[in-house]
Order: C-alpha cells, then sequence, then structure tokens
C-alpha cells in the first residue's frame, strides 16, 4: 500500500534473525562483567507483553534503559524541536498537494480518525501528509484493537518507569533526528499520494494493522518482516529509518554496555537482519542469544 507499511514502521518493530527468534535477546561477553539485554517494541502493543515475553525481570535487574529519543523530556520540548520537519513548505501545503476534487471527500473520511471530534483538514493545512497519516494509523488502530492504549506504549513505559526506578535513561538519538529521517525522507507529493490511498480504502488499512499487530503478538517474526517488505516502493526512506540508525547505534551502545547492565527497548524491526543490531552485536564480538518465553 505504498508508504502506508512505511508509516506503520513508526509503530511497528520487527526482527527476522532466525524462523524461532524472539524479541528479547541477551547480550554477553567481549568484556562486559554483567549481562545487557535488547528488546523489541511494537508500539501498538499492550504493556502486558513485558511480562508475557519475559522482559519484566531483565528490566528489573538492570540499572539502565536506551531508548531511541528520551521519551521523559517535556512534550512541549520534544515538539518544538521536531515542528519545523513537519510542517511543509507553503507551496506544498495540503490542499496544494491532495487534488482538489478528492479533498472534500478524503477530509470526511479523516474526521471519522481524527484525534478529537471537530478536527478536519483545514486545521492542519500547514502540516506534512506523513504527520496526517500518523494520526490516522492511531485513529485507526483504536477501531482494529480495542485494548490499544496510546498513553501506554511501551517505549515510554520503558524509559519513564526506568526513571521512577532511579535507573540512568539514554537516548540513543534527539526528537529533531529522528523527526528529519520521518518526514524529510519521501517527497511531499508521495505522502500526499499515501495519506489518500490509506483514507479512500481504510478496510484495507486496518486488516493490514490487525495483521502486523498479530504476528507481534505471536512473535511471528518472520510474517513481520515480510508483510514491512511487501511493496516497499521507497527503499530510500527504510534504509534512513533502519540501516542507517542502526549503524550508529552500533558505534554508541559498546560503551553504554561497560558502564552497566543495560536493557534497550527500540523499535524491533531494528534487530532484523544483517544489518541489524543483533547481528551488528555479534559482529562486534558480543555473544547474544534469543531469551523465550
Amino acid at each position: 500500500m505504498k508508504l502506508f507499511k512505511s508509516i506503520l514502521s513508526l509503530f511497528l518493530a520487527v526482527s527476522a534473525v532466525s524462523a524461532s527468534a524472539q524479541v528479547l535477546y541477551k547480550v554477553e561477553g567481549n568484556g562486559l562483567t554483567q549481562p545487557s539485554y535488547v528488546f523489541g517494541t511494537h508500539h501498538l502493543a499492550p504493556i502486558s507483553v513485558i511480562e508475557q515475553f519475559g522482559a519484566a525481570e531483565p528490566f528489573n535487574n538492570s540499572t539502565q534503559v536506551v531508548g531511541e529519543i528520551d521519551m521523559t523530556q517535556d512534550q512541549m520540548q520534544m515538539a518544538m524541536a521536531m515542528q519545523s520537519h513537519m510542517v511543509a513548505p507553503t507551496d506544498s501545503t495540503l490542499s496544494k498537494v491532495i487534488p482538489s476534487d478528492e479533498f472534500q471527500t478524503v477530509n470526511e473520511q479523516f474526521k471519522k480518525w481524527a484525534p478529537m471530534p471537530g478536527m478536519d483538514l483545514t486545521m492542519l493545512e500547514p502540516m506534512k501528509p506523513m504527520v496526517i497519516s500518523t494520526m490516522v494509523v492511531v485513529g485507526m488502530t483504536r477501531e482494529a484493537m480495542p485494548d490499544f492504549n496510546p498513553e501506554q506504549q511501551l517505549d515510554t513505559w520503558f524509559q519513564s518507569t526506568g526513571k521512577e526506578q532511579n535507573k540512568v535513561v539514554i537516548p540513543l538519538e534527539t526528537a529533531e533526528q529522528q523527526a528529519e529521517i520521518l518526514f524529510d525522507t519521501t517527497p511531499i507529493s508521495y505522502q500526499a499520494d499515501a495519506l489518500v490511498e490509506m483514507l479512500k480504502n481504510p478496510k484495507k488499512t486496518l486488516d493490514q494493522t490487525k495483521n502486523l499487530n498479530d504476528a507481534y503478538m505471536a512473535q511471528d517474526l518472520a510474517k513481520m518482516l515480510q508483510l514491512s517488505e511487501e511493496d516497499d516502493e521507497h527503499p530510500e526512506f527504510m534504509m534512513a529509518l533502519l540501516d542507517k540508525r542502526n549503524a550508529d547505534w552500533l558505534t554508541k551502545l559498546p560503551a553504554i554496555f561497560k558502564d552497566g547492565s543495560t536493557f534497550v527497548a527500540v523499535g524491533a524491526l531494528h534487530l532484523a537482519g544483517d544489518k541489524g543490531i543483533i547481528e551488528g552485536l555479534r559482529k562486534l564480538g558480543y555473544t547474544v542469544t534469543p531469551i523465550a518465553k
């Protein structure tokens, strides 16, 4: 569905190291005196998976929590850091990139999934279509998965709880760096096409959301990888979202691991394949083993 699978990658975490791979890994060796752990998160999964997938004890025993960005920082400060990447140039605002004969139809569909009653696209005119798409995905997720609670998101829970337990919280990048990747990598015209298609075909989007979530809950990582790679028309987005960030994170994790037992919670798509964090850590000399529950 064009960019839709890439949009879901903002929420989804995937790993496919082997047919029996899990989302929780233990990191040992290479001079470490204490083990560390890597947990692949799924931004639509319930908090209950922490216990279900065996991550509670490793998390509680850690002294440091690592995430993609610092989710404990002031939300207004985070929004301001991301804002310049979320706003479109004046010649590419929503009404200028969505065909006029489709705008009203698309707007009516958006109202069904908007974050709050009464919101429509005219209120979001300056925003890039990818920003709107993320709102729509959350709205559709609420319908596809009634138990989904956006206020209890895994990555945020690990960091907030870690801070309450006096663990050191360490971000791997800034909110601005992440926003640049998410909103600036693909052309605005392509983002607009994806948004229109998503809103005109809600059932397709809902089915895809449910399939991805079901695969995560079953820890069927090969299926999740397959779903995320189907019809990938903008590989440069996925390369920027995954490969480049993984390579950067792998330069930072060894020093972090040396400072104490660490619990790394990042989107599990970052764990996958030859360029993923799991294989990357192994290439650096660590023993990385899946923990199954």
